[in-house]
């Protein structure tokens, strides 16, 4: 199987946000470009699953949809207790609000995964830094 690059997209609705701070995440959405990956539980955002390759290029990018278009950015990317060799190059911010990682290899006989912390700013002036805890995934080797 070739490596394909993983693009993790965040949508959002800073205005709906905005309104309904306590339930913010009913304005988020995640997708990405591998087929079948998605909410293991779609009531729950948190449960978003990124699955790559090993030795993948991954990147994270976030936009507003709502009327007015705000200037939404990823401030931070944070894993936590990463697997050793998750990553050859761990998440950093490319200067544009939008980050990338390359991914490590997997020696395993199972997908490694870690959870980690994206945290965003809405671009709607004078609210608070918002964070989501997706997950990521290396696949297993195939035989």
């Amino acid at each position: 199987m070739e490596n394909q690059s993983v693009d993790v997209r965040i949508e959002i609705n800073a205005e709906k946000m905005h309104s309904d701070r306590a339930n913010f995440l009913k304005y988020v959405e995640f997708s990405d470009n591998v087929p079948g990956d998605g909410y293991d539980n779609p009531i729950d955002k948190t449960t978003f699953d990124s699955i790559a390759d090993e030795n993948t290029l991954v990147s994270w990018g976030i936009t507003d949809n709502s009327a007015r278009g705000h200037l939404a950015l990823i401030t931070d990317i944070t894993f936590e207790n990463v697997p050793e060799g998750f990553f050859e190059k761990p998440p950093y911010d490319v200067g544009d609000g939008s980050w990338v990682a390359l991914l490590g290899s997997n020696r395993t006989d199972h997908n490694l995964m870690a959870k980690y912390t994206i945290t965003f700013d809405s671009g709607y002036r004078g609210d608070a830094l918002f964070t989501i805890d997706p997950k990521l995934q290396i696949r297993k080797p195939s035989s």
